[in-house]
């Protein structure tokens, strides 16, 4: 064999062997599910810093991580981050800083609320199901351990329905019990799964183990959520709908869905919203979840009228609610 041709059939074999070949193959063999659901998280994802007094009087310090949840600037991390603080600041993947101001503390949850300042508006995490979880599902935890800013970690569910107790003696109940990689730093962090939506806020690891650590369920987010940042609480609307939350498939858009189970004589409601129907908009809204349907009404004024797209019986129907103002409520606002 000629010295050009053996040099034809090793590029040949070259081709062959090599992973993936070359080019875009090799390429969309790196860009995995993974890869994306972190993209997706990126700039969603905040370092917290509390500036703490100890009770000795000298000036502490707390790191952890938060989640921005709305747009306007609403965020959550763990209550344990900034408790007892008398600054909180939260900085971006680039250092870049906004002011954040505690608007709720859950103790039993350990969960809190930040109001961010300092942008017109901020990127928000999609918040998926908790329900549907299945035990050894791939989950990928983000955080901020030991200052590494958004610092990725992967691993599986490896238990749910995990109740635990606190070094401070508070309990905490139907956690998701992970072995993604958690450490000082990575409270308050989402937990995401394969499609990059937020499935818990990662909490606590276990003390002298080695990859057990817990999150708190989005359920549980979302319905602390839902108490504290109603439409009632922040802008006075008393929307008057009793709804659930169905999760109809496990992969792709749409998965998730508000039903409409009742309805209460706050809202006044024209061409009939009915009991069964799915909320799928308010006003310029998608609603997938409930809080969805909170905050879609945080711009509405009460005695608006406002639009609402509804799947009923499988056709989409076009409704109006009007809301009147509750009467004897302390409406806290955006700040």
């Amino acid at each position: 064999m000629s010295c050009s041709r053996r040099i034809v059939c090793s590029v040949f074999l070259l081709v062959i062997l090599w992973p993936g070949g070359f080019g875009d193959a090799g390429e969309s063999q790196r860009h995995t599910p993974i890869v994306e659901a972190v993209r997706k998280a990126r700039g969603c994802v905040l370092t917290v810093r509390a500036e703490k007094r100890s009770q000795f009087g000298r000036p502490g310090e707390s790191l952890g991580t938060a989640v921005i949840v709305d747009e306007r600037g609403y965020a959550i991390t763990n209550r344990h981050v900034i408790a007892d603080a008398v600054k909180v600041q939260a900085f971006f993947e680039d250092g870049t800083a906004v002011q954040a101001v505690v608007v709720r503390e859950v103790k039993e949850h350990d969960l809190a609320i930040l109001q961010l300042s300092g942008r017109p508006s901020f990127k928000a995490m999609p918040l998926g199901p908790s329900s549907d979880l299945e035990q050894g599902e791939d989950v990928i935890a983000i955080g901020n351990p030991y200052g590494y800013k958004n610092t990725v970690t992967r691993g599986i569910v490896s238990a749910v329905g995990r109740d635990i107790v606190l070094p401070s003696g508070d309990k905490l109940c139907n956690l998701i019990q992970i072995d993604a990689a958690i450490n000082p730093g990575s409270s308050g962090g989402p937990l995401l799964n394969i499609n990059g939506e937020l499935i818990g806020i990662n909490v606590a690891m276990r003390d002298g183990a080695q990859l057990i650590a817990f999150a708190i369920p989005s359920d549980t987010v979302k319905a602390i959520l839902i108490e504290h940042l109603s439409a009632k609480q922040v802008v006075g609307i008393d929307h008057g709908l009793a709804c659930t939350e169905e999760v109809v498939k496990p992969e792709g858009p749409n998965r998730q869905r508000v039903k409409v189970t009742g309805l209460a004589s706050a809202a006044k409601t024209e061409d009939a919203i009915r009991p069964g129907d799915y909320i799928v908009q308010v006003a310029d809204r998608s609603v997938a979840n409930r809080f969805d349907l909170e905050r879609a009404l945080w711009d509405c004024k009460p005695g608006a009228k406002v639009p609402v797209v509804v799947d009923r019986n499988g056709q989409i129907v076009q409704v109006h609610i009007t809301f009147a103002e509750p009467r004897g409520v302390q409406v806290s606002g955006r700040r």
